[in-house]
C-alpha cells in the first residue's frame, strides 16, 4: 500500500525554524583588512589629537582652539553619524588634519615666556601627528599596494616618529686631557723658583761690576726685584722649601733674625 502524503492544513504555522530563516537580518559584509588596518590607524592618530587638545594651553586660546580643531576632524572621521555635515573621506580628513596642524603650529609660536614648557611639548606632538598623518595618507592613497605601510602603522615600530635624514653616526668624543697633578704642578713651582734664584743670583753679579753706570744699575735693581717676587710667590706656594719664604727672598736670608740678639 503506497503512503498517503497530507498536506499541511491551511491553519499550520511555519517552524520557528524557517520563520527565522526567511526574516532574519542580513549579516553584515566583513570589512576587510585593509579597513581594519585603517580604522586602527585612525585610532593611534585620534589619541594624539586628544592629547594634544587636552594640553595646558590655557596662556594660549587660539592654539588651543586649533588644537581641538584637529581633534574634532578625527573623531568626525571614526564617528560619521555625529558629524555637523556630511561625511568627509579619509584622504580629504587626513589633508584638513595637517592644514589644522600647520595653524596651530603657527599659533604656538607666539607664546610668551611663562607658556614656552607648555609650547616646547606641544610642538613635539605636532610635529608627531605631522608625520604620522602624512604616511597614513600616502599608505591609504596607494591601496593595495601599499598595504605593508599600512600594517606597519599599526605596530609601535611604525607609530615612532619618522626622521628623513638618517641620525648622524655617533662619534667618540675624547675627554679633554685632565690637569696636571698636584706632584705635576709642585714640579713647576720648583722649577719657576729654581730658575727665578739663578736669575736673581747673576742679576747680584752684575750689580757689584763697577764699569756699569749708574742708569744699569737702576734697570738691574728693578729686573731683580720682579725677579724676587717671582721667585718668592712659587717657593711660597712650596711651603719655601727652595730658598726660603716671601721675606727671605725679598730682604734676604738674615731678615728672620735681625735684630732678635740686641736689647731694646
Amino acid at each position: 500500500m503506497s503512503e498517503i502524503m497530507t498536506p499541511p492544513k491551511a491553519e499550520a504555522k511555519r517552524s520557528p525554524a524557517r520563520q527565522q530563516a526567511k526574516h532574519g537580518s542580513p549579516v553584515p559584509p566583513q570589512p576587510t583588512e585593509a579597513e581594519r588596518l585603517q580604522k586602527e590607524a585612525l585610532k593611534i592618530l585620534h589619541y594624539l589629537c586628544t592629547e594634544l587638545s587636552e594640553a595646558e594651553m590655557k596662556g594660549m586660546p587660539e592654539a588651543l582652539g586649533a588644537a581641538i580643531d584637529c581633534d574634532t576632524v578625527i573623531f568626525h572621521l571614526l564617528n560619521p553619524d555625529q558629524a555637523d555635515g556630511p561625511p568627509m573621506g579619509a584622504l580629504a580628513s587626513l589633508e584638513l588634519l595637517r592644514s589644522h596642524v600647520l595653524t596651530t603650529s603657527s599659533l604656538i609660536e607666539k607664546a610668551s615666556r611663562p607658556d614656552m614648557p607648555v609650547a616646547i611639548a606641544t610642538a613635539a606632538v605636532l610635529e608627531h601627528i605631522d608625520q604620522y598623518a602624512e604616511r597614513l595618507h600616502a599608505a591609504i592613497a596607494g591601496l593595495p599596494g601599499t598595504l605593508e605601510a599600512l600594517r606597519a602603522l599599526t605596530t609601535f615600530a611604525g607609530i615612532r616618529t619618522f626622521r628623513d635624514r638618517p641620525m648622524p653616526p655617533i662619534r667618540r668624543i675624547e675627554p679633554p686631557p685632565l690637569g696636571k697633578t698636584h706632584a705635576q704642578q709642585r714640579r713647576v713651582l720648583e722649577f719657576v723658583a729654581q730658575q727665578a734664584g739663578t736669575v736673581n743670583e747673576l742679576l747680584m753679579q752684575m750689580q757689584a761690576d763697577s764699569k756699569i753706570g749708574y742708569e744699569s744699575q737702576v734697570l738691574l735693581g728693578g729686573a731683580q726685584a720682579i725677579t724676587q717676587y717671582i721667585g718668592a710667590a712659587a717657593d711660597d706656594a712650596l711651603g719655601g722649601d727652595i730658598v726660603g719664604d716671601f721675606e727671605r727672598w725679598t730682604y734676604g736670608p738674615n731678615f728672620a733674625e735681625a735684630g732678635k740678639g740686641v736689647q731694646a
